[in-house]
C-alpha cells in the first residue's frame, strides 16, 4: 500500500470514527458517516449533471436545426426615418434603439413592417432581419454558442442545486446532533457534580 493510499485510509477512518475509541460518541459517528456520504454523493452526482447538460444540449441543437430550416436571413430596406420605439426604458438612460418602417422581398412577394434600427437611421438604409417561412419578421435564431452555454449552465446548476439541498439537510441534522451533544454534556456534568458533592 502506497503512502498516499495509507494517508487516505487513515483520514477516512478518522472521519467516520472507525474503531472503539471511548471518546467518540454515537453522534460523532453519525456525523462522520454523513460527511463521508456527502462526499460520495457529490462524486456520484457528476454523471447526473453531465447527463442533464447533454440532454439540454441535444434539445437546444434540435431547436437550432429546426430554426435553420424555418428562419431565414433577409435584407430589409427602410422606407422612412427611424422614430423612438415604444420600448420602455429608464428616464435617465437614452435609448439607442428605434423603429423604422421597412420593406423586404420574400419568395417574390414584398412584405412591410417595422424593424429595429439604431437611432437616427435614415430612410433607404439596409437592415439585416430574420423572417419565417411566410416572410413575416421573427426573432433571430438560436446560436450554437447560446446552445452550448445553456448545456453547460444546466449541468453546473443541476450539480450545485442537488449539493445545496443535501448540504442543507446535512446542516439540519448536524444542528440536531449538536443539541443531543449539549444535552448529553449537561447530563454528564450534573452526574459528575452530584457524585462529588
Amino acid at each position: 500500500m502506497s503512502g498516499s493510499t495509507r494517508a487516505t485510509a487513515s483520514l477516512l477512518r478518522r472521519t467516520i470514527h472507525v474503531g472503539h475509541d471511548p471518546m467518540v460518541r454515537r453522534s460523532d459517528r453519525i456525523e462522520g458517516f454523513m460527511s463521508f456520504g456527502l462526499i460520495i454523493v457529490a462524486i456520484l452526482m457528476l454523471p447526473l449533471a453531465i447527463w442533464a447538460g447533454n440532454a439540454t444540449g441535444a434539445s437546444q441543437n434540435a431547436l437550432l436545426a429546426e430554426q435553420a430550416v424555418h428562419i431565414h436571413a433577409v435584407t430589409a430596406t427602410t422606407t422612412g426615418d427611424s422614430a423612438a420605439s415604444d420600448v420602455v426604458t429608464a428616464d435617465y438612460v437614452p435609448s439607442a434603439v428605434e423603429n423604422a418602417p421597412a420593406q423586404w422581398n420574400w419568395n417574390g412577394s414584398v412584405h412591410r413592417g417595422d424593424v429595429t434600427v439604431d437611432s437616427s437611421t435614415p430612410a433607404g438604409s439596409l437592415v439585416d432581419i430574420y423572417v419565417d417561412d411566410n416572410g413575416d419578421k421573427t426573432i433571430a435564431p438560436l446560436t450554437q454558442t447560446a446552445a452550448d452555454v445553456a448545456a453547460v449552465v444546466t449541468g453546473i446548476f443541476t450539480w450545485f442545486s442537488g449539493m445545496a439541498l443535501l448540504t442543507i439537510g446535512f446542516m439540519l441534522v448536524r444542528v440536531w446532533l449538536d443539541r443531543i451533544r449539549v444535552a448529553q454534556w449537561d447530563r454528564d456534568l450534573r452526574t459528575f457534580l452530584d457524585e462529588n458533592s
